[in-house]
């Protein structure tokens, strides 16, 4: 609901109130669900991008989708794609990114998605809703999807954070995946005293699976009868972007590809590896996600 184009460059040194001069910037079509097609479309998983998009960047963002052979379903809006900007301060070695709000002005454009899930759902084995949602989009736009999905009998998968995790779980899901911080605010959120109690009220609510990620520490598989630890591989970490959306692309191909849901999230953990290995806003490389699934979680 919120693509983006991603430009990604480097400066010998980010400086304020002076031109910093950055090196030639690479251009990739970004967001969360735009993401997760990417990657699947990378791991040999066919997968439709359905998205909003406007103005000159839309155009620029269905350009480069169909440059990376991936079907697109666009709906069309009146206002312009939003652009996101990351730059690695080569002095510090450290990542800056400007992530910038969306727009959806009017209730029929993401009306017009409602009824393209709707019409469409037949087609699908997973519903990947996945990123923010942008201005003008209600915050419970994800749970309506879910609404759909569930009649549908089709599994949905929910990663992303705020208000819209928070009201898009209201029909349940078949996996989410809250990071330390989005964990901590269900908590707050749904005044549960322990993480135990948070985990049986979202089973109460239809989530079947919950991936806690928790960094480079640990990730977790908690379903209502076991948790199960997964301990990511040690790796170069050169840049963070698109990681957690390659975690769900990697999750996704590997329950399509028939693996169990361990060894499904030991693949996304493989996905999200590559990526965090990867230059500025490049995705992951579908020979080193087999290579380190394989030495790690096969």
């Amino acid at each position: 609901m919120n693509p983006s184009i991603d430009i990604g460059t480097e400066a010998d040194e980010v400086i304020t109130d002076q031109k910093t001069r950055c090196a030639t910037p690479t251009f990739d079509p970004g967001g969360g669900g735009i993401n997760v097609a990417r990657v699947l479309t990378r791991l040999g998983v066919h997968s439709d991008a359905l998205f909003v998009c406007g103005g000159y960047t839309g155009n620029l963002l269905k350009q480069m989708m169909a440059e990376e052979e991936i079907k697109s379903v666009p709906i069309e809006s009146l206002d312009v794609t939003r652009q996101n900007v990351a730059i690695i301060d080569n002095s510090i070695g450290k990542q800056y990114r400007f992530v910038l709000p969306g727009l959806v002005s009017k209730k029929s454009t993401w009306k017009s998605v409602l009824e393209k899930v709707e019409t469409t759902i037949q087609n699908y084995d997973f519903v990947v809703a996945s990123g923010s949602l942008p201005i003008g989009v209600p915050a419970d736009f994800y749970s309506l999807i879910s609404s759909i999905t569930k009649k549908a009998g089709k599994q949905f998968v929910l990663d992303t954070s705020g208000s819209a995790l928070f009201e898009g779980i209201l029909n349940g899901a078949a996996y989410i995946k809250p990071n330390q911080e989005e964990f901590a605010e269900m908590k707050r959120i749904f005044n549960a005293a322990s993480d135990d109690e948070l985990c049986s009220i979202l089973f109460e609510k239809g989530i079947d699976h919950i991936v806690h990620t928790l960094g480079k520490e640990k990730t977790l598989l908690i379903t209502p009868e076991h948790v199960f630890e997964f301990t990511p591989p040690t790796i170069n970490v050169r840049s963070t972007i698109g990681a957690g959306d390659s975690f769900i692309g990697g999750l996704v191909a590997g329950l399509m590809r028939g693996l169990d849901k361990k060894q499904a999230v030991g693949f996304g953990i493989s996905a999200a590896a590559s990526t965090l290995q990867s230059e500025g806003t490049d995705l992951c490389d579908a020979d080193e996600v087999e290579d380190i699934y394989s030495k790690n979680f096969a």
